[in-house]
């Protein structure tokens, strides 16, 4: 695929959204790696997989960001790599995810593959719709992501199916200090953004613990890295500010998921380099948060920190 059949799969946001970082032309080489389908060659790792993260759209257009926990074969691709299930039975439920609603609701969803412990992943996007137990999704479009500012981490999880999952619920729509702690000490966290017509997303964001600056009227800033040059989210976010953050918690087995809207903000002064030099911040307005229990026999550990991270804090 050349430069501008590359560059002619991505949507008006994503193209501004590379503009605005004058990165149009490495945007457009690696548009060349979306794949309609499920590369081939990673069909095994998404078989191995114990994990996947999940942007959805509920009733009112809000955008949240989910966690799965499975066994792994509950993510199975088919021969020809053009559909993805997701057995839904082999899977820790929490009943109070907004997910379980929205996926009966709006087909467009966003998976993303990730392995903490080697740190590969891969984009699956596409219109899901459930069959019993199953959820199964028309891929749109797939594509392996870089491994960079990936914490390493080992999960296990003995028969997430049969696992208990605790279902206390706390709401609201301002964070009280539990999820400032939360936030404030966090090193990775998962993103969700959608597109009218180009579907769901859902990507990673990590840095060092404090990356994220809680900021007065429940307004999260965030440094935006280096990445892949594409702007998936924030060719979204131009369009559609709408967006949903999930902070696992694995120290004490809890997973905070907010909704809210982004804004955001090119070529700021970074004197203490905390976004790596790209000058590149965005900032999330909460609007809504929920805060939810993970299985008790869930055992994360730390292994180490992304080398790439930048060092400003």
């Amino acid at each position: 695929m050349n430069a501008a059949g590359s560059s002619s799969r991505f949507h008006e946001g994503e193209l501004i959204a590379q503009r605005n970082a004058n990165e149009s032309d490495m945007a457009a080489r690696n548009g060349a790696n979306v794949s309609t389908h499920i590369v081939r060659g990673a069909l095994p790792f998404v078989r191995q997989q114990k994990t996947v993260y999940i942007g959805s759209v509920d009733i009112d257009g809000r955008v949240w960001a989910s966690l799965l926990i499975g066994e792994p074969g509950f993510l199975n691709p088919s021969d020809d790599a053009t559909t993805l299930t997701i057995d839904l039975s082999k899977v820790a439920r929490q009943p109070h995810d907004p997910l379980w609603e929205n996926l009966r609701l709006d087909a467009r969803m966003g998976f993303l593959l990730l392995d903490l412990q080697t740190r590969k992943r891969l984009k699956v996007n596409g219109d899901a719709h459930l069959d019993g137990d199953r959820l199964v999704v028309d891929v749109t479009e797939s594509v392996p992501i870089c491994p960079r500012y990936i914490q390493r981490r080992t999960i296990a999880l003995s028969d997430p199916g049969s696992q208990p999952v605790p279902t206390g619920l706390q709401q609201g729509s301002g964070i009280g200090d539990a999820q400032r702690e939360l936030i404030a000490r966090a090193d990775t966290f998962f993103l969700a953004s959608v597109h009218e017509t180009h579907g769901a997303d859902a990507s990673h964001r990590g840095g060092p613990p404090g990356f994220v600056q809680i900021l007065p009227g429940n307004v999260l800033r965030i440094p935006d890295y280096n990445g892949n040059s594409m702007f998936n989210s924030f060719g979204n976010f131009l369009l559609n500010p709408q967006a949903g953050l999930v902070f696992p918690d694995y120290e004490h087995r809890r997973l905070l998921q907010l909704n809210g809207t982004v804004a955001m903000f090119w070529d700021q002064p970074d004197p203490a380099g905390v976004t790596g030099g790209t000058g590149r911040f965005w900032e999330f307005t909460i609007e809504r948060w929920i805060e939810t229990a993970l299985p008790e026999t869930l055992d994360v550990r730390f292994v180490d920190a992304s080398p790439f991270l930048p060092q400003g804090v």
